[in-house]
Parts: C-alpha cells; sequence; structure tokens
C-alpha cells in the first residue's frame, strides 16, 4: 500500500475515535426477512454514518483477545492487497482504541474445537467465527452466550445485519451475529451475471432494462435463452465450443430462487415464534419456471450436475464467453477468470417469480460466516468481548466495507454504473430465512428442491408432503430446546 492508501485508511480508522456528532443516517424499516441497506452511496460520504456509542474512556489493560476463526480475519502487516490492508488497519485501530490485543486461530471447523471447549469447561477461545449451517444447530446445545446480555453491542447499527439478528433472536436470546465484520455477508450473495458482448451481437437489450422496468421474471429470462444458442457442429453440448443462454447447476445455484421467488420456510410471528409458514403448492409454482429455465430450452442451456465442482463448471463456462447469462456467487467474481474475461459481462439480481412481484429479493448462501461467544466466557469478560465486537463491527463498516464494496465489488467487479447500481439493489434486499438458517437441523430441507431441479421432474407436492412433516416435528423440538434455554435466563 502506497503511503498515501495508508494514511488514507488510518485517517478513517482514527475517526472511529471521535464522539458522535453527525447524526445518524435515515433509518430502515424492513420487512421480516429483508436485510436492511449495507451500503453507502458517494452523496452520503464520511460524515453521515453513525458512529459507535462505545464509552470514549473504554480501555482493557492489554488483554488478549482469541478469536477462533475459520476465515482470515488479520494480517501481520500491509500486503499491498487493499482489503488486506483494510483488515490489517481495521484491527490495529481497535486494538489501539480499547487496549486489547486480537489474537487469530484460524480452523477450518472452529465449531468442533467450541463444543469440545465448552464441554470441557475450556476457556481458550472468546470468539467464534465459524460458517452458519455448521454453527446453528448447535444453537439449542447451550454452547454459546446469550448476546442479549452483552453491555455493548447495539444490533440497531447498520453494521449488523438485522434480517439475520432478527431471525435467530428468539425469546430474547440471541447466540449469533452477523454483519461488516466479515465479507462473507457480501461474497456469499447470488447474482445473475450477464455477457454484454454476446448480448450486443444478438441486438438484445441489457439486463438492466428489464429489471428497472420491473419485467426481469424467470419467465423472461426463459424467453431469452435460446437467442444466443449456437452449436459448434457436432450436435452435442460441450462445456467449450458451443454458445448457451444460460449455464447453472442444479446444487447450490438454485437455492436463491426460494428467496427471489418470496417462497417463504418459517415466518416470526407477530409475537416472535417461530411459525411453519412454507407452501408446496407455491413452490411447485416456482419450480415449473425453473424447470422451464433449466430444461425447456433443449441444448440452449447448460446445467452441471457434479455437486462438488459445478459452481467452477458455471465459472469456466460463463468466464470463457461460453453462455449469455449464468447464476454465479459475488465471491466467485473475484476469480482470476473473471478479472481476466476478455469479453464485458453485467451484473443483475436473480429474476423474481412475477411481474406482480414487487421487489428483487438476493439470498445469502447459509456459508456466510457468523460470530458467537462459547457459553464458557464470564458476564464480565462477555461485556468487553461485546465492545470488541462492536468495535471491530463499525470499524469495519467505515473502512473494510467501503474498500471492498467500492473498489472490488463495485469497481473491479461491476463494470459500469448501471451494474454499480445493481449491486446496490441486490445488497439493500437480502432476504433471510430461519428454514436456511435451520436447515440442516431440519433435514436439510431447501436441499429437497435442488434434488427436484436434479431430477428434473416437478414432483414438488409429493416430495415436500413427505419432508414436511419431519421437518416440522424438527422445529418443535427446536422450539422446545430453545423455550428450555430462555426460561435459564
Amino acid at each position: 500500500m502506497n503511503q498515501f492508501k495508508r494514511a488514507l485508511a488510518i485517517l478513517l480508522a482514527s475517526l472511529m475515535l471521535l464522539p458522535a456528532l453527525a447524526a445518524c443516517g435515515e433509518t430502515t424499516d424492513p420487512a421480516d426477512t429483508t436485510a436492511p441497506s449495507q451500503t453507502t452511496s458517494a452523496e452520503e460520504g464520511e460524515d453521515t454514518i453513525p458512529a459507535d456509542e462505545l464509552p470514549d474512556n473504554l480501555k482493557y489493560d492489554g488483554e488478549k483477545i482469541t478469536f477462533i476463526s475459520v476465515n482470515p480475519m488479520d494480517y501481520d502487516e500491509l500486503t499491498g492487497d487493499a482489503v488486506e490492508d483494510a483488515i490489517y488497519e481495521r484491527n490495529k485501530a481497535v486494538e489501539e482504541r480499547l487496549g486489547v490485543e486480537i489474537e487469530v486461530i484460524h480452523e477450518e471447523t472452529p465449531i468442533d474445537k467450541v463444543v469440545t471447549a465448552v464441554s470441557s469447561g475450556n476457556t481458550d477461545y472468546d470468539v467464534m467465527v465459524e460458517l452458519c449451517w455448521r454453527a446453528a444447530p448447535k444453537f439449542t446445545g447451550n454452547y454459546f452466550y446469550n448476546l442479549r446480555n452483552t453491555e455493548y453491542l447495539d444490533f440497531e447499527k447498520p453494521w449488523w445485519n438485522q434480517s439475520f439478528t432478527d431471525v435467530v433472536t428468539y425469546n430474547d436470546i440471541t447466540f449469533g451475529v452477523t454483519g461488516a465484520m466479515v465479507l462473507s455477508l457480501y461474497r456469499r450473495t447470488y447474482v445473475t451475471v450477464f455477457n454484454k458482448d454476446l448480448f450486443k451481437n444478438a441486438n438484445q437489450t441489457y439486463l438492466y432494462d428489464y429489471v428497472e422496468n420491473g419485467t426481469w421474471t424467470l419467465d423472461k429470462q426463459a424467453s431469452l435463452v435460446p437467442l444466443f444458442h449456437q452449436d459448434n457442429g457436432n450436435s452435442q453440448q460441450d462445456k467449450t465450443g458451443d454458445i448457451y443462454g444460460f449455464v447453472s447447476n442444479d446444487f447450490i445455484c438454485v437455492d436463491p430462487y426460494w428467496a427471489s421467488c418470496e417462497v417463504e420456510i418459517i415466518r416470526k410471528s407477530a409475537d416472535g415464534d417461530y411459525e411453519w409458514v412454507f407452501e408446496p403448492a407455491k413452490l411447485h409454482d416456482m419450480a415449473e419456471k425453473v424447470l422451464n429455465l433449466y430444461y425447456g430450452t433443449g441444448d440452449a442451456a447448460y446445467i452441471e450436475h457434479d455437486d462438488v465442482q459445478s459452481e467452477n463448471t458455471v465459472l469456466s463456462v460463463f468466464s470463457g464467453g461460453y453462455a449469455a447469462m449464468g447464476t454465479l456467487c459475488i465471491q466467485l467474481l473475484e476469480n482470476p477468470l473473471m478479472r481476466n474475461m476478455e469479453q464485458e459481462y453485467g451484473v443483475v439480481p436473480i429474476p423474481k417469480y412475477s411481474e406482480d412481484q414487487k421487489t428483487y429479493y438476493s439470498q445469502m448462501h447459509d456459508a456466510f460466516t457468523i460470530a458467537c461467544l462459547p457459553n464458557t466466557v464470564k458476564s464480565d469478560r462477555a461485556d468487553m468481548l461485546s465492545a470488541v465486537l462492536e468495535a471491530m463491527s463499525s470499524v469495519s463498516y467505515r473502512i473494510v466495507r467501503p474498500v471492498y464494496y467500492e473498489t472490488t465489488l463495485r469497481t473491479k467487479l461491476a463494470q459500469d454504473p448501471q451494474s454499480a447500481a445493481m449491486m446496490d439493489l441486490i445488497m439493500d434486499n437480502i432476504r433471510i430465512d430461519a428454514g436456511f438458517v435451520y436447515s440442516h437441523s431440519m433435514g436439510s430441507f431447501h436441499q429437497g428442491f435442488q434434488q427436484l431441479v436434479d431430477k428434473g421432474e416437478n414432483d414438488a407436492i409429493s416430495r415436500y408432503k413427505r419432508m414436511t412433516t419431519s421437518a416440522q416435528r424438527a422445529l418443535e423440538g427446536l422450539i422446545r430446546q430453545l423455550d428450555k434455554l430462555a426460561a435459564q435466563q
């Protein structure tokens, strides 16, 4: 990092040390499962970002704070990478501000270490950062500290994903949070990419127009797929050589349709209870449209069926210029194949169910990371850890998020102003369903749709009739366990 950039990062970090003089920005009144905006437009500027409300004199005399994390959260020195350097500056700013020493232990599966530690009364770990799908099933096991009982976490601040917090909070118990502190909040969100050169050659309108006029639907996408198909002459589907209208897989690339088409599994009631709201008939109707998109155009779409490598195949086919449209998570847009793609590409949301639907919703895959405190921490230490998490997240919101979002996501990945605006739309409408958060506690309920798409037959009614009974029973057990934990608070 050059001296100017380093000085700028330090200046931004130092702003966190100032009292909260500026008024907070506009508040958001999201629906139960829609995340508030995690973005800041250029017009807003630094002075409109709210400061945290930690006491100015809060110091902890060199206390070591030990994170155990599945993802990198620290760097020993400046590396020259903008995002890594921003993370380095963030940690230094928090250490200086609170008088702590941050240590990060990287583990492939932190949950295993933490469960073992808590079961034996070990206090080696202060904060666990783990994949949501691995951590959430352990919420009922009394392994984690109730974050509602800490002093300094302010869940209403924009650096916390309030949609996730609302979904996992039950009877005033919150065992995990996610937000600007972890980049997976942005990276594991799914989008539609399109090859602008292929669209131009086919005299087709860029997808931005459909999004803006409300007509970007599954039916619209399916109607476009055949317009781009070109066989290389051997009458076979080839990963390279043929040109496809659409490339995707029948594995995790089908998960985003639950959110984009507003098919819910579990909803929070007005009383804060979990209630089962899944409608097989609505999933059946969505499946009809998805199956038509995937298979209704013959060889014009390329669908990868290999679970392990399926996303990599989608990436290689699209980045090689062999598909007009594709489904990818934002993290894969960082791949050198996309960075070095010869043709220009654009980014838009996953299409919605119909034109009657008002909003384009986006979904994070359940591999996004969350932060939890082991239940072995004492209350006074939990308060200190809550201050560290609050400071780390608020500094991330000011420093790390803008670097990633503006220089990596909006500038490098979104190659024109319209794609940048689409990124705002995508990030502003992330939808989280407790049915996904707790899916692995309910027999991987959402994965039944993956199997349906792989099979290519719309057996949603019969398939989910079988799955619903056991999933509802599992939800009832989950609620009983959470009620028991709530009574112990």
